[in-house]
């Protein structure tokens, strides 16, 4: 159960970035020649047993988008995030955001990590801001970014995130888009030391050095990426998510001693849209 909401976890946020990433703080569908506002889809991939390990497993998930007709509102799903959009203007995004955390359970492959003191499922709430500028002649060839805060609600790290992004469409046939999105994270302490942290507990029981985790840039990652237009309602995507970890995401020996601090996930996805 711990493993599959592990991948639900980070396998549904990479599929949602190949497949709706175009949308994550925008209003048009990802797939469309012309602006059809609403998406609902599938992904397969394969992706880290936890953040910063070398173990990899593979799962599915999916995803949805929804927007108010005839206007600039929408709820959407992107992973273990729900997301809505509360203004109605042709290029500024706002709203709130949702999200639960699946935590670090004792079944991760590593035998180390794996004796570790489990890290339970929590809620995050907060709100993301976010810009979109779309070719008028052509609305698949666009550009996004967005910052997003979201804190730590149910009481397991006590901290809080703000991730920053930036996305660019290009179409290249009728049949074809072609995606790249930047994104970096900045951790406080808090979260540092609950997910990269060793304590003096956890080390006795693992054999790690203790590490005290201090908050700083979780990761900067890449996201390329490919659409295939089967038709005007059907499409599947492919692309390639890495990750760098950094600061003491980078140096915390669950990452250092028994992890890598590369991190890639990889999928396939298809999609309705209307």
């Amino acid at each position: 159960m711990s493993k599959a909401k592990k991948f639900f976890s980070l396998f549904l946020a990479f599929a949602c970035a190949l497949l709706v990433a175009q949308a994550a703080q925008a209003q048009d569908s990802p797939f469309t020649i012309d602006n059809v506002p609403n998406v609902v889809g599938v992904g397969v991939g394969m992706l880290p047993d936890y953040f910063g390990s070398n173990d990899y497993t593979v799962g599915a998930a999916p995803f949805f988008k929804f927007t108010y007709p005839k206007s600039e509102w929408f709820l959407m799903l992107r992973a273990t995030e729900l997301s809505a959009n509360v203004l109605n203007h042709p290029w500024l995004r706002f709203g709130p955001a949702v999200n639960y955390r699946f935590g670090r359970t004792d079944d991760v492959e590593d035998n180390e990590v794996q004796r570790m003191t489990e890290i339970d499922d929590t809620v995050e709430a907060g709100a993301f801001v976010g810009v979109e500028f779309v070719t008028k002649d052509n609305p698949r060839q666009r550009f996004n970014a967005s910052v997003e805060f979201l804190s730590d609600v149910g009481n397991e790290y006590n901290g809080y995130l703000v991730t920053a992004s930036a996305r660019v469409w290009y179409p290249v046939h009728k049949a074809f888009d072609v995606t790249m999105g930047v994104s970096t994270t900045y951790a406080d302490e808090n979260y540092m030391k609950t997910y990269f942290g060793v304590n003096e507990i956890d080390a006795d029981r693992s054999g790690l050095p203790f590490f005290d985790a201090d908050g700083g840039m979780r990761d900067i990652s890449l996201t390329p990426g490919v659409v295939m237009h089967l038709s005007m309602n059907w499409h599947v995507a492919a692309g390639l998510k890495y990750f760098y970890l950094m600061d003491d995401a980078k140096d915390s020996p669950v990452t250092d001693d028994e992890g890598n601090a590369n991190q890639w996930i990889a999928g396939l996805g298809v999609a309705y849209s209307w």
